[in-house]
This record gives C-alpha cells, sequence and structure tokens, in this order.
C-alpha cells in the first residue's frame, strides 16, 4: 500500500531486473514491489529502530544464557553426558578437526552475534561517525547470509532421532533458550532496514540527470550499487556512499559462478563416497555416508527425518548445480527474452539463494552426535573426511550463488 504525499516521489533500481520505479512513502506493515519481476523494493516499517534494539537485545540475552547452560544430555550404558553449546566447538578442536569447529562458531554464534550487535549499534543513539556506520553496513550485507542459527535447530532435531538409537535423549533449560534466541533473531532481523540506515546516511540518489521510471537503468546510463544499493552515473567507477567499487554489468559473473560450479560438482563426488560419521563400538569402527544414515533411518521407519537429510543433503546441492547452470546459459543467451521466460528464471534463482544454506543440516548433524557420543573405548563418534568436503561444497555453492548477477536474466544481447 503506497501513501501519497506533499513530497517528491524518490526513485529506486530493481537489484534482480534494473527496472527504475518511483518509490512514494509506504504505509506501515506494507511493501513495494517491482512491476517487472516482483521482488521487493522497500517495505514500511514504523518504530524500526526502536523495535530493531529491543528485539537484539532480547535474543543476544538469550544467547548468552544458552552459552552458560546445559543444552541437551544423553544416557548411554549408564553414563549420561552433558552438552553445552560451547563444548561442540571445543570437542570438535581437540579431534583436529579446525575446518568444522570454525564453520560451527561462525555459522551459527559469532556471525549472528556480530550482525545483532551492529543492528543495536546502526539504530541507537550511539556517538559514531557515519565513516565507522558506512564500515558497519558493510560487514552487515557481508554477514547477513552466512547466519545459520536456524538452520542449526533443524540440525539438532534431526539428530534426536539418530540419538534414540543410541541412549535416552533429553533437553535442558539451554535448549529453550536457544529456541528463543532464533525466534528474536529472525524478528530482529526482519523488523531492521538497511536501506533506511543507509540513506540517512546519505542520498541513495547521485544522477544529476533526469531519470524516468518504467525503463531499465542501463537504457538511462543509470548503474546500481550493489552494495548499499544507491544509483549512480554509469561511468562512476566507485560509490560515494559506501565507497565499493562496480560497473554497469560484469559479465565474468557468469564464468566465475560455471567454474565455482565445476568444483563443487568435483568435490562432491567425495563428499558421497567418503563417509561423514565414525562410530567406535567396543573398539570395531564402522564409517557411514550421507547415504548410508539415510538408508539406515528409512529401515528404521522414521521416513520423514530420511526425506529430510535426502533432500538437505543429496537432492539439494545436485539441482542447485543445476539450477545454476541453467541460469547461467539462459543469461547468456542471445536473442529475445520473453518476460514469462525472465520472471521464471527470476524465482528460481530466489528459491536457489533460499534453500543453499539448509544443506549444512548435515554437518550440523554429525557436530552433535560426534560431541554427545563419547562414552571413551566403549562407543564414539567421530567426524569423517567426507563432511568436510560436503561442507566445502555447501560453501561454494552458496559462493556461486552470490556472484551470480540476476540483472543478467533480463539484459538483452
Amino acid at each position: 500500500m503506497v501513501e501519497s504525499s506533499g513530497k517528491p516521489a524518490s526513485y529506486v533500481l530493481c537489484h534482480h531486473c534494473d527496472l527504475l520505479s518511483e518509490l512514494p512513502s509506504i504505509a506501515n506493515q506494507y511493501k513495494a514491489v517491482c512491476p517487472r519481476c516482483n521482488t521487493r523494493l522497500a517495505r514500511g516499517r514504523s518504530n524500526m529502530k526502536l523495535n530493531t534494539i529491543v528485539y537484539s537485545l532480547c535474543s543476544l540475552f538469550m544467547l548468552a544464557m544458552t552459552c552458560c547452560f546445559i543444552f541437551i544430555h544423553i544416557r548411554v550404558m549408564g553414563i549420561t553426558n552433558s552438552l553445552n553449546i560451547l563444548a561442540i566447538p571445543d570437542i570438535l578442536y581437540r579431534d583436529n578437526y579446525m575446518s568444522l569447529m570454525l564453520l560451527f562458531l561462525l555459522f551459527v554464534l559469532l556471525f549472528p552475534a556480530i550482525t545483532l550487535i551492529i543492528q543495536i549499534v546502526v539504530c541507537s543513539k550511539i556517538p559514531l561517525s557515519k565513516y565507522r556506520k558506512r564500515d558497519l553496513l558493510i560487514v552487515y550485507e557481508k554477514l547477513q547470509s552466512w547466519c545459520m542459527p536456524e538452520i542449526f535447530m533443524a540440525g539438532v532435531l534431526v539428530s534426536f532421532v539418530k540419538l534414540t538409537s543410541y541412549g535416552d535423549i533429553g533437553i535442558d533449560r539451554a535448549f529453550w533458550s536457544f529456541c528463543f534466541f532464533i525466534i528474536f533473531y529472525l524478528k530482529a532481523s526482519i523488523d531492521f532496514s538497511i536501506r533506511k540506515i543507509w540513506n540517512e546516511l546519505a542520498t541513495n540518489n547521485f544522477v544529476k540527470t533526469e531519470l524516468k521510471s518504467g525503463k531499465t537503468g542501463m537504457s538511462q546510463q543509470v548503474r546500481l550499487c550493489l552494495c548499499c544499493h544507491a544509483m549512480l552515473p554509469a561511468e562512476q567507477r566507485h560509490c560515494p556512499r559506501c565507497k565499493q567499487k562496480g560497473q554497469v554489468r560484469e559479465r565474468n559473473k557468469i564464468q566465475w559462478t560455471l567454474a565455482l560450479l565445476v568444483t563443487s560438482l568435483i568435490l562432491y563426488i567425495p563428499a558421497n563416497l567418503f563417509g561423514v560419521m565414525n562410530t567406535i563400538f567396543v573398539g570395531s569402527a564402522s564409517s557411514s555416508t550421507i547415504l548410508d544414515g539415510v538408508i539406515y533411518m528409512w529401515k528404521d521407519g522414521d521416513y520423514p527425518v530420511a526425506l529430510v537429510i535426502f533432500t538437505a543433503s543429496v537432492i539439494i546441492p545436485i539441482l542447485k548445480i543445476i539450477a545454476l547452470t541453467w541460469l547461467c546459459y539462459f543469461a547468456s543467451m542471445f536473442g529475445r527474452k520473453r518476460k514469462r521466460d525472465c520472471i521464471k528464471m527470476n524465482k528460481l534463482y530466489n528459491v536457489v539463494e533460499f534453500i543453499g544454506r539448509w544443506s549444512m543440516i548435515d554437518i550440523f548433524v554429525v557436530s552433535i552426535i560426534s560431541a554427545l557420543i563419547r562414552n571413551g573405548e566403549m562407543m564414539a563418534v567421530y567426524p569423517d573426511v567426507g563432511a568436510i568436503f560436503f561442507a566445502i561444497v555447501v560453501i561454494i555453492t552458496m559462493v556461486a550463488s552470490h556472484q551470480y548477477d540476476p540483472r543478467l536474466i533480463w539484459d538483452k544481447r
């Protein structure tokens, strides 16, 4: 819903299709979408700063509570093992799995905490120069897509099903505080408007010529800064607002995306051939791959969990590689592109961006189980080399989707 006002309407370039649109003031709880590709351009939020500060503080408090108490416990062969969430990276470090330890620390704890702190700082009245605030917003943009506390919680719920085959599993107070941490974190992220903070630092329009809505920025010699979404003259390489370098289009992004996809496809082979989890029972070791885990749960009657793991760990990585390859091919097509096909490709890109992170579920499941099942020489579970390969595949495919420029879908060649 758009409210008319006496103020002149501002302009905004769609970061998905490059269409220039007028953007009048927007009523609270409503949003403005691109008339060409239906991408959200802006949303109306009253009390944005206050709501963001409150929810971010609540989320940080719940995260601190989670780190102070026991998260989950399990009783195996008469021995009870209790697990604090900070013990997971410590155990992975002692087992010499530095890469998995860093993934857990960064994606589940540090990056979400940093983004919450940035939200509080930029929304509060803390005296801060516009240059420091600019740096914080750039860091926020780069970290946001790598925050995965909700994916870790999904991994915890999946691991509960696997852990029941080892012993009696129970949850403790830190589990509930972590649930509230995720709820407050997601609410703070939804309420926070980084575009509004950028616009408070400086105008989003650095173009001196007359702009016409309904036409692409490229046709008007206008480009979009992919960092702060400011509109700049096409020949201007550095953005005056965020100081980041850019250009109208970077055609080599397609080559970079394809190169990353080929790399991920090569690494996907050992990720499935090698085991992701090594179980030691009374001195006898056995390694299990991703598909072994899916087959075991299916035979055990845990069909929903088996389908979740199979979808997240097998189907999604393959489909993401195929989808991004198809998107690169479509962007490279010569001749006229039908609007209907461009809309479908844009929707496909949005799906790829959303589901790509969820393949990390299996890595978090391995981390939780290996941290909990430690009964000396009687029984122990350790991560295996396949988990590292699979984590690299997920990260590379995420980088590939970030490298891809969806505006190339709409460009005519």
